[in-house]
């Protein structure tokens, strides 16, 4: 037997949820993932290190969101057979599309890049095709009942939704749609051309962070993500822009940055690209909404 030390460093992205650590065994039927069998060694905190002891054998050892999420918000390392314990460390990154995934550091192994790759396409392939199913349902069910309304035709009217205490008005043609991976998420239900990721991190996540300001924790969600982009302030808004790539797709996300009386709110609003020009300024009217209780 050996020892198994994961080290989960502390970032914002993700903070609220417990990551779920799996390990390839044959004998065991707790999880399938990528086709194999797996027993669970135990849950994986934000900013939190654990040891588990596991065999000499080479195996797989996984790391989840849960198992809902388990084909695309997922991350593996091939543990090599030996008696030496291993430590391995990583974090949560911020990809929408990847359910903001944990992933392990200094990872070179193809195998694994290939999977992250995969993830990303999959779960973006996952979240659209939901919502063309839920919206697909809807419509279906209530067609007949709406039809015979003015109110169906007419443009949305404004209307504000509340998360904890934040408030954010957009119009009421946007449903919830359900995502372990944000404190929110909104979709707009004809035609879903903008979904609106929302997320709170709390200041006590660490110390000092109540000191920060909006532009700095833009900055530091940049840098954790490693992407290439400043960050902006325009009509009293904090934000930044960047594109993601899936399949033959490029959506562009306008993230904006609040700092409320207790967290920093990040506040993305993501569109196809070529339809981001055509909401832009509706998206700054949403933000410029912001408000906190």
């Amino acid at each position: 037997m050996r020892n198994l030390t994961i080290r989960r460093a502390k970032t914002f992205v993700a903070s609220m949820a417990a990551m779920n650590v799996y390990i390839e065994d044959p004998m065991a039927n707790d999880l399938v993932i990528h086709g194999i069998p797996c027993r669970k060694l135990g849950k994986l905190r934000n900013g939190q290190e654990v040891t588990f002891p596991i065999s000499d054998a080479p195996a797989q050892v996984f790391v989840i969101a849960d198992k809902l999420s388990k084909g695309f918000c997922n991350e593996f390392y091939p543990l090599p057979a030996g008696t030496e314990d291993i430590v391995l460390t990583g974090k949560n990154h911020f990809n929408p599309a990847a359910g903001n995934a944990f992933r392990f550091d200094g990872v070179t192994d193809p195998a694994v890049l290939a999977n992250r790759k995969k993830s990303s396409t999959k779960g973006l392939i996952v979240m659209l095709v939901t919502f063309a199913i839920c919206f697909t349902l809807s419509f279906a069910a209530v067609f007949a009942a709406l039809f015979a309304f003015d109110w169906f035709f007419s443009d949305p009217e404004p209307k504000q939704f509340a998360v904890d205490d934040m408030r954010i008005t957009l119009t009421d043609d946007f449903i919830k749609y359900p995502d372990k991976s944000h404190t929110a998420v909104y979709t707009n239900k004809k035609g879903g051309q903008i979904t609106v990721m929302i997320l709170q991190e709390e200041f006590s996540l660490a110390e000092g962070f109540d000191r920060y300001t909006a532009q700095d924790y833009g900055r530091m969600v940049i840098a954790n993500n490693d992407l290439d982009t400043p960050v902006f302030y325009e009509d009293g808004i904090v934000f930044f822009e960047y594109d993601g790539i899936s399949g033959n797709t490029t959506y562009h996300y306008v993230a904006t940055v609040f700092k409320g009386p207790d967290a920093f709110w990040l506040i993305q609003f993501g569109t196809k690209q070529e339809d981001a020009a055509e909401f832009r300024e509706q998206i700054f009217q949403w933000a410029q909404s912001v408000t906190f209780e």
